[in-house]
């Protein structure tokens, strides 16, 4: 097991193919600081890089996932001019985009465990995710527009692929409350399970991954993820080009192989 960061706000450990972040302020609800968007940007350009790892998952200590940027500490910007506020937050803002952009581009499926409040740039966190499994106390809210901002995080990018524009957009500019139920519904969370539960079904889906053919798995993100970009003729030569890369690999030979002789395929073993 790997610890890194010196950040008790953020933890972050590799265990083997699985990399863990958990976010650490359970007395503010996990509220994200600057340094932890700095820590956790580092930790994850790394992770993206090491093909030994298969999976992350995103937790948050305590009751809560997270309630989104640190905003008792906005108010030491209040004095500032207006321009200096621009600037403030430029910088504030712009420092989380390599987060986002590994989330949703990164070879390994990220998994995201919601327990309690997912609040402003935490909903956009849950919808950079690949899977989202929450417990019947989660909470849903895009709460930018109460402080009277738009919102971050990648929100506006993820969260309408997710679920649609027009309950996206009743999020962040009506403010409306999603409850753990409706956002199953709605296929922000894939998995909504009692709290007792929710940790046996985040652990069971990290084994299932890791068990996958780390290969493909990396291939279905990328064709998925570019799928909303690419015009038709792309996408088919993508699919072309995602195919015959896993056909190359060793797993697909051991695929094919555990299917004609009628027994369960072990793959990653090269």
């Amino acid at each position: 097991m790997d610890k890194s960061g010196p950040n008790a706000d953020l933890l972050t450990v590799v265990d083997g193919p699985v990399a863990r972040i958990t976010f650490n302020r359970p007395g503010a609800r996990n509220a994200i600081t600057s340094q932890m968007v700095l820590d956790m940007a580092v930790f994850l350009d790394r992770v993206a890089a090491d093909g030994s790892i298969r999976c992350v998952v995103l937790t948050g200590a305590g009751d809560h996932f997270m309630a989104g940027g640190d905003v008792a500490g906005f108010g030491q910007v209040l004095e500032m001019s207006p321009d200096e506020r621009r600037e403030v937050f430029q910088q504030k803002v712009a420092a989380s985009i390599p987060i986002f952009r590994n989330l949703l581009t990164m070879p390994q499926p990220v998994i995201t465990r919601v327990r309690g409040a997912c609040a402003g740039a935490a909903v956009g966190f849950a919808a950079s995710s690949d899977f989202v499994i929450a417990d019947e106390t989660a909470l849903f809210l895009v709460a930018h527009v109460n402080i009277a901002t738009s919102p971050d995080g990648a929100t506006s990018y993820a969260l309408p692929r997710r679920i649609g524009p027009a309950r996206a957009l009743e999020m962040a500019m009506l403010g409306r409350k999603v409850s753990a139920r409706e956002a199953y519904e709605w296929g922000l969370v894939n998995t909504l399970v009692t709290p007792e539960q929710l940790d046996a079904e985040v652990e069971s889906l990290v084994a299932r991954i890791v068990a996958l053919p780390a290969s493909a798995v990396r291939n279905i993100k990328s064709l998925f993820g570019q799928s909303f970009h690419n015009a038709l003729a792309e996408q088919l030569q993508l699919e072309v080009e995602k195919f015959s890369d896993c056909a190359a690999h060793p797993d697909f030979v051991e695929g094919v192989t555990a299917f004609l002789e009628k027994r369960k395929a072990n793959f990653n073993s090269v």
